[in-house]
C-alpha cells in the first residue's frame, strides 16, 4: 500500500513595517529595525537589500514571519522629503498626461517626459539629473519569465554597456531601465536583478517608485501592459534621449544591436567617428 505524503505550505504572516533601519549586519544577513511605534526587532534581509545597506535610512516594507523567523521584504525608502518630491513630479506628469488626451505618446523630436524615481541604491534620481549626456532608456520588470522580452532587453542593455566601454564612451552615456512592476520591484530587488543579468551599475540605473508616475511615464513613452495569466503582458521599446532631453530615436521591440545605437550616440556626443 502506497503512502501518500502531503506537503502543506508553511503559513506566512505578513505585517507592514515603517520606521528606521538602525544597522545592518552583512555577515548575519540581518537588519536591526526600529518601528515608528518604538518597537525594535531584528529581521533577515535579502542580498539585494544587503547591498543597498539602508543603515540610518527610514524605510517601509513587509515583515514576513515564517517558521518563527522574521524577514523584511519589498523595502522602499520612506523619507518624507523624498516622498514629497516624487509626489510633486507624479502630480505634474499626471496633469500633463490628462492634458495630452488621446495624443499622449511622445514621439521622436518631442521633449522626453520628466520623472523622479529611486534607483537600485535607493537614491532619488530625476530625469533632469541625467541632462548633459545621452540617455538610453527602456522598460522592464524583474519577474518577467519570457526569455524573448525583459531578459532579452536587459541583455541588450548589458551588451550596449560593454560596447560603450570598448568604444571609450563609458561614463559619457546614461543607461536607464524603468520597472513597470513597482509594487514588487524594490531597489533591493532591482539590485539583485542587475547582478543576475550582469548589468554595469557604473553606467546603468534601474528605476522604481510611485506607481502613478510610472503608469503615466509608460503611457507617454508608448509602453502598454495588461495583466494576463498571472503575469504582465507588454510591448517593448528602447528610447534614445538627447543630452538636452529630446527623444531622438525609438527602437521597437525588446532587442537591439549596439552597433546600430553607437552611431546615434556618437552623433549626440558630437563625435564624428
Amino acid at each position: 500500500m502506497r503512502t501518500l505524503l502531503l506537503l502543506l505550505p508553511v503559513a506566512l504572516l505578513a505585517a507592514p513595517f515603517e520606521g528606521k533601519v538602525v544597522s545592518v549586519d552583512t555577515a548575519a544577513e540581518t537588519a536591526r529595525l526600529l518601528a515608528d511605534d518604538g518597537k525594535a526587532t531584528d529581521a533577515r534581509v535579502g542580498p539585494g537589500d544587503l547591498a543597498v545597506g539602508w543603515s540610518g535610512r527610514r524605510v517601509r516594507g513587509d515583515l514576513i514571519e515564517s517558521s518563527g523567523q522574521l524577514r523584511l521584504e519589498r523595502v522602499f525608502p520612506a523619507e518624507p522629503e523624498s516622498l514629497r518630491r516624487m509626489a510633486e513630479v507624479s502630480d505634474a506628469l499626471r496633469r500633463d498626461t490628462v492634458e495630452r488626451g488621446r495624443l499622449v505618446t511622445r514621439g521622436v523630436g518631442d521633449a522626453a517626459p520628466a520623472w523622479m524615481l529611486w534607483d537600485q541604491a535607493g537614491s532619488l534620481v530625476a530625469s533632469a539629473d541625467l541632462r548633459g549626456k545621452p540617455v538610453v532608456i527602456n522598460f522592464i520588470f524583474t519577474r518577467c519569465k519570457a526569455a524573448t522580452m525583459c531578459p532579452a532587453s536587459s541583455a541588450a542593455m548589458a551588451a550596449l554597456a560593454k560596447a560603450l566601454r570598448e568604444a571609450g564612451l563609458a561614463g559619457k552615456v546614461h543607461l536607464a531601465s524603468v520597472s513597470f512592476d513597482p509594487a514588487y520591484d524594490s531597489p533591493g530587488i532591482l539590485r539583485s536583478y542587475a547582478d543576475a543579468m550582469g548589468l554595469d551599475l557604473a553606467q546603468h540605473r534601474l528605476l522604481t517608485g510611485d506607481a502613478r508616475q510610472i503608469k503615466d511615464l509608460m503611457a507617454q513613452c508608448g509602453i502598454q501592459t495588461i495583466q494576463a495569466d498571472g503575469t504582465i503582458v507588454h510591448n517593448a521599446a528602447t528610447l534614445l534621449v538627447s543630452p538636452e532631453g529630446r527623444i531622438v530615436a525609438r527602437i521597437e521591440g525588446p532587442r537591439f544591436d549596439p552597433a546600430d545605437i553607437l552611431p546615434l550616440l556618437r552623433r549626440e556626443l558630437g563625435d564624428g567617428r
